[in-house]
Parts: C-alpha cells; sequence; structure tokens
C-alpha cells in the first residue's frame, strides 16, 4: 500500500470526490515562460526566433536616403518656379488686355470729345445773335484748343504730319500777328476759356 492508499482511506467520501475533482495537471502562469526563456537565452541555449516576414524592417543605405531628400527638394523647388512662371505670364497678359482696353477708352473718350467740340463750333457759327466779341472768344477758345490738341497729338507721334502742319501754321500766324499787337499794345484782351 502506498502512502496515498493510507490517505485515501482516511478521507470520506465527499472529501475524496473534492479531491478527485482537482486538476491532476497545472499550467504555468506566463511570467514563469517569460523566465524561463529568459534565463535559457542569457545561457546561449535559445535564440531569438526570426521576425515574421510582414514585419521585417527595410533599411535604406544614407546615400539613398540623402538621394531622395534631394529629389524631394529638388521637385519642389522645379515646381515653385513652374508656377510663378505661369503666373507671371499670365499676370502679363492681364496688364496688356487691360492697357489695350484702357487705350480703347481712351480712344472713344477722345472720339466724343472731338465730336463734342465739332458740336460747339458749328453751333457758334449758327448762332446769329452772337455778339461780335461772343464771336471773337469762341474762336480763340477753338484756337487755344486746336493748338493744345495739336501738341498732345505731337507727342505721342512726333512725325504726324497733319498736327506738325497746325503747329507750323500756329506759329507762322505768331509771328505775323507780333508787329500788330505791338501797334495795339495799349489794348488788353481777355481770353476765356
Amino acid at each position: 500500500m502506498s502512502p496515498h492508499d493510507e490517505m485515501d482511506n482516511e478521507l470520506t467520501p465527499a472529501e475524496r470526490a473534492l479531491f478527485d475533482a482537482l486538476p491532476r495537471e497545472r499550467e504555468p502562469g506566463r511570467l514563469l515562460e517569460e523566465r524561463t526563456v529568459r534565463a535559457l537565452r542569457e545561457r546561449g541555449l535559445v535564440h531569438a526566433p526570426a521576425a515574421p516576414a510582414t514585419a521585417r524592417r527595410i533599411r535604406f543605405p544614407a546615400a539613398w536616403v540623402s538621394g531622395a531628400i534631394a529629389a524631394g527638394i529638388a521637385l519642389f523647388l522645379g515646381g515653385l518656379a513652374t508656377g510663378q512662371y505661369v503666373a507671371s505670364r499670365n499676370t502679363t497678359q492681364l496688364v496688356t488686355a487691360m492697357q489695350q482696353r484702357d487705350a480703347q477708352q481712351a480712344a472713344l473718350m477722345v472720339q466724343q470729345t472731338g465730336t463734342a467740340y465739332v458740336q460747339a463750333l458749328s453751333r457758334l457759327s449758327q448762332v446769329s445773335d452772337t455778339t461780335r466779341a461772343g464771336r471773337q472768344q469762341g474762336r480763340e477758345v477753338a484756337s487755344s484748343m486746336l493748338r493744345a490738341a495739336a501738341d498732345e497729338v505731337v507727342r505721342m507721334n512726333p512725325n504726324d504730319p497733319v498736327a506738325s502742319g497746325i503747329l507750323a501754321a500756329f506759329d507762322r500766324a505768331k509771328t505775323q500777328a507780333a508787329p500788330a499787337q505791338r501797334d495795339t499794345a495799349g489794348k488788353q484782351s481777355v481770353v476765356w476759356f
């Protein structure tokens, strides 16, 4: 008889049932397993397992990393330069279009003003009740406006023959009128604008 059999005789049937219900093996805890594996690794009896293929770390040489950074910077600067070129080209086209539109508006304004100038002169010549002084004043204002307009045309286009001819005619009339003005030096003339 074994010592366990003697103990079995001392147990009551309820105690024996509880004793028989106990597991014959016991699972060691996770901590015990980790300590055992660590101790075996320290002694060189167990090697670390190879990492799975999905968790493998990829290492790049420093030259590759430097080249990738340089390529990224070059790509960024190239995009920046291209964007500035496109933007400046669009800005230049926009400014040119605005200048053309302003020139067209100025030309239209000159046309409207010129038409109004000619209509006003026509009305002045048709008015019969205008006094001689009124007509004289109208002619002087019309002449000074014509001279100012011819000056501006010559400034825009120095080779314009019509504007140059008008200015030359005004200069000739001024030199011819100079002796006559000396005779009437005592009189004052007023030019209304």
